[in-house]
Parts: C-alpha cells; structure tokens; sequence
C-alpha cells in the first residue's frame, strides 16, 4: 500500500493530473522566497521558507525563475530545512533559462512534514562581475507544459500523506538587489560612508534569519544576540572585518522561541535592533 501512495505522489508531483492553476484542496500554507544585497562578483543566498502549513507533507516540489542573465544560480543545499530522512531533494538548474527547481519526494517508508513553518531550501546566487546595479525577482513559475489529457504542469505543488490530494500553496516572491560599484578615486570601489546595521530578515523567522551591516573602516566588530532579560545568546562575530557591507545567517537552534536583540559594536559605537524568533 505504502508503494502504491508513493508512486501516486511522485506521479502527483512530476505529472499533476489536475486542470486550473486554482484547483486543489483549500490549504492555508505560504511558500516564500527571502531577499537580500548582493555585490556584483559576489554570492548571496536566498532562503525559501514554509509558513502557515496545516497538513501532513509528503512530497513538494517548487520551480522559481528569476528575470536576469547577470544572475545565476551555483547550488541548493538542504541543510538545515524540513526535510526528513526517508524523502530525497532533487534539483534542477537550468542558468541558460534562469530556471532552478527544487523537490521533496519519499524514497523509503512514511514521511511527513508536520511543522507549521520552517526552511525548505538555501539557494546560492552569484552575481556576475560585471552586472549593473538592478532589482531581480524571483517568483514562482506556473506554466502548462502539456495540454492533455493528462495536462502537465510546472508550479509549486505539495502532496499530502493521503496520496489523493494536491494542494497550491500562496507564494511570497523574493528579489536579490545587485549593488555595483562606480568610478571613484579609490580605484572603482564604493565604500559605506558609515556604521549600519540593517533589520534582519526575514522577521519574524525560523529557522534562520539573516543580519546585514555596513562598515566604513577595517575595525574590530563584534556582533552579540541577546534574549529579552538582556542575556548573551550566542556571539556571532568577534574578528577584525574589512569595510563593506557584510551578511551573517543566524541559527538558533538550542533557543526558544521570543524576542531577541542583536548588538553590533564598532569601535565606539553600538547599534541594537530587535527581531523574533518562532518555532
């Protein structure tokens, strides 16, 4: 029976037997794609989150395509996500067409997702050295590849336990902004003018959550997480970092959920913002 449900799920999944794009089960989950900064010739990673789920998840699939050549994509790691032992990721990257696709599906016994929200994917970006300065999207893609019977789609899908229904999830679309830099007499290199630090995201967060900050000299940093009674957390940065703009994925995993302060010290200056953890 278990062989039965599963290759149902995967035949859901890579084949939906299903006609509109609004059909499906009524599910009030969110998948959602993070945004974050990046320098041309640079890396970024954009998380991909699961939210509001209310089902038992036993397969997913999610496409995503971006609209610009200068940007491409060099990896998907599941370290970190939902996924559990008895499901095997699968990827696709298609650059060329800026086009990547990440899937769960069960290889062995009865797993299942039961969380309400959690990491699914870390996507690695690179920018291109050359590239201008551009905002580029990255949204779900929801296209019919074959007009059936059966009809073939690709869009994001998640298979329930029951291997009968097919749930569209809403989405949430993310975006890496492409920072160049310009002609100044430093020899091109545009250098923060001083100290930031910016609100974490997403927020709030599980499981993890990045922090970004800017430094106009080569200083000595530290950068602390502290918990609502103003106890040390966890510290995150205490090295000497070169100016520039600087990103730091924060995970909690021995904290509970709860309002959390991170504190960046740079030389005589301290900068605190606030963030919230949900589990």
């Amino acid at each position: 029976m278990k062989n039965v449900i599963k290759g149902f799920i995967l035949s859901a999944i890579f084949f939906t037997l299903c006609a509109p794009v609004i059909g499906g089960t009524a599910f009030n989950g969110d998948i959602s794609v993070g945004s974050a900064e990046v320098a041309p010739g640079h890396q970024v990673i954009i998380p991909v989150y699961l939210s509001g789920n209310d089902i038992d998840i036993m397969a997913l699939t999610v496409p995503l395509q971006h609209n610009s050549t200068d940007l491409s994509v060099d990896s998907v790691s599941f370290v970190g996500t939902l996924i559990k032992p008895g499901m095997s990721p699968l990827v696709q990257i298609d650059n060329p067409n800026q086009f990547v696709k990440f899937t769960y599906s069960p290889t062995s016994g009865l797993p299942l997702i039961n969380e309400e929200s959690g990491l699914l994917a870390s996507i690695y970006f690179s920018a291109g050295a050359s590239s201008p300065d551009q905002m580029v999207s990255i949204d779900s893609v929801c296209r019919l590849e074959y007009v059936g019977p059966p009809q073939l789609w690709t869009r994001v899908e998640i298979a329930d336990s029951s291997g009968s229904s097919i749930f569209f999830p809403t989405f949430t679309a993310g975006y890496v902004q492409v920072k160049t830099a310009t002609g100044t007499d430093d020899g091109g290199l545009v250098l923060p003018m001083a100290l930031e630090l910016k609100q974490n995201y997403p927020n709030p967060f599980n499981p993890t959550t990045t922090i970004s900050f800017s430094l106009p000299e080569r200083s000595h940093v530290t950068l602390k997480v502290y918990n609502i009674l103003g106890q040390e957390a966890e510290t995150l940065i205490d090295d000497v970092l070169n100016p520039g703009e600087h990103d730091i994925v924060w995970n909690p995993c021995n904290n509970a959920s709860g309002v959390y302060f991170y504190r960046l010290a740079y030389k005589n200056k301290v900068l605190t913002k606030k963030m919230a953890l949900l589990k």
